[in-house]
């Protein structure tokens, strides 16, 4: 009941506002066209777009259930109004001024449409600026400190098993970052009004995944506290792409999970790559450490040597360390620079295949390797997907650690 108390609330001041403000407009650009409506539905979609946006569930500014339905069903809702539109574009049409109807529709679709994308960009550039102000990673190496993205419960102890492996070269810090993604991310606050029965569901599966994640985590923490690690987990709702991109400013490496035809997790992962500016090591499900015993490096010319850098703590204590070029067009120049003196053969594949990404994967697992290092991008992340390029190949198709770093990073 308590919702629908301030969904009325709001609904209240949001219809009190847009009478004074259409009555203001009216009083300024006179009766004859409905400017008050145009400019009362933009500022609505402006601020539900901003508010929206600001307050995910996900980022560092949200704010309870209750609070958003408050403002964007019942502020916005009861501000802005379709039918005063409709009604207006109809008399419009019946008084002969059928140019001044159309003029109606346009710029109400035009204008509106653009203001909600207007407050969605300005809120996601103060989410993103406000965490780069203050969280970006000082310098150092992968090591250094480890964000591990973690959704399904039954993947965890995986994960933080490699984590640990990472943790145990440098004895850096490890967070992990923990996406409550099952229970909020597919409700809507302009879409759904929480009933009792909606929330008690909700309550039980966050309880459910809660305690599948939470007990493991607490005893994680104080495994690596006592060991003498740095360690702390964090908890986040929604799909967690933003949540990634934002945390992984503060972070040398991230983790996240490779899991093949999973969208949500594809753009965690898009996220982490070309957002966060941090190099990302992807893990299949079921992948045991340790990894790095022979690791294939992904060559085409110099451009893959930030990659290469970073896997410098895994690459120094490999078994063997393979080089995969495809194509005539591979270059060697600065290869041997880019490993600095440390011994690696080359597999050449002269032919590339339609899907050179699959064929990436296929020259590691011929190779032995148990880990895919490689650039990511480098011919931009649109082009990439609309090209199906390398990397789009190989996080479509690998089964197999990868370790990738955006061209541009």
């Amino acid at each position: 009941m308590l919702n629908y108390a301030l969904i009325g609330l709001g609904g209240a001041i949001g219809s009190i506002l847009r009478a004074w403000l259409g009555t203001v407009m009216v009083t300024l650009t006179g009766p004859t066209f409905p400017w008050g409506t145009i400019l009362i539905n933009i500022v609505g979609s402006f601020v539900i777009g901003f508010f929206g946006t600001l307050t995910a569930t996900d980022g560092r500014f949200a704010v309870p259930f209750d609070m958003r339905t408050f403002v964007m069903v019942g502020i916005c809702g009861g501000f802005t109004t379709f039918s005063s539109f409709s009604l207006q574009t109809l008399e419009l049409a019946r008084d002969g001024r059928a140019g001044q109807a159309l003029g109606n529709v346009a710029l109400s679709m035009v204008l509106c449409l653009a203001s909600v994308a207007a407050g969605y960009s300005l809120a996601l550039a103060i989410r993103t600026s406000h965490l780069a102000a203050i969280s970006d990673a000082a310098p150092g190496t992968m090591s250094s400190s480890t964000l591990v993205a973690l959704h399904r419960p039954e993947s965890v102890p995986g994960m933080l098993a490699v984590a640990g492996q990472l943790m145990a070269a440098e004895g850096g810090r490890t967070t992990a970052l923990v996406i409550d993604g099952p229970v909020l991310a597919d409700l809507q606050p302009t879409e759904e009004v929480l009933t009792r029965e909606r929330q008690q569901a909700i309550s039980d599966q966050r309880r459910n995944w809660a305690v599948a994640m939470r007990g493991t985590l607490d005893r994680w923490v104080l495994k690596e506290r006592a060991e003498g690690h740095e360690a702390r987990w964090i908890e986040v709702r929604g799909d967690g792409a933003l949540a990634v991109a934002e945390h992984g400013r503060g972070a040398h490496l991230l983790l996240l999970e490779q899991k093949r035809g999973d969208k949500t997790a594809r753009a965690r992962i898009h996220a982490a790559l070309v957002r966060s500016g941090r190099p990302v090591l992807l893990v299949p499900a079921g992948t045991a450490p340790p990894l790095g015993h022979i690791v294939a490096v992904a060559w085409h010319d110099a451009r893959a040597r930030g990659a290469i850098r970073t896997a410098q703590p895994l690459l120094s204590k490999a078994e063997r360390v393979v080089v995969l070029r495809i194509g005539d067009a591979a270059e060697d120049a600065g290869l041997a620079e880019a490993f600095e003196g440390r011994p690696f053969e080359v597999v050449t594949a002269p032919i590339p295949h339609d899907d050179v990404g699959a064929q990436l994967v296929s020259m590691a697992h011929e190779a032995g390797a148990d880990l895919l290092v490689m650039g990511s991008y480098s011919h931009g992340s649109l082009h990439e997907k609309l090209f199906d390029g390398a990397t789009e190949g190989v996080l479509r198709s690998a089964d197999l650690p990868v370790l990738m770093q955006h061209q541009d990073a």
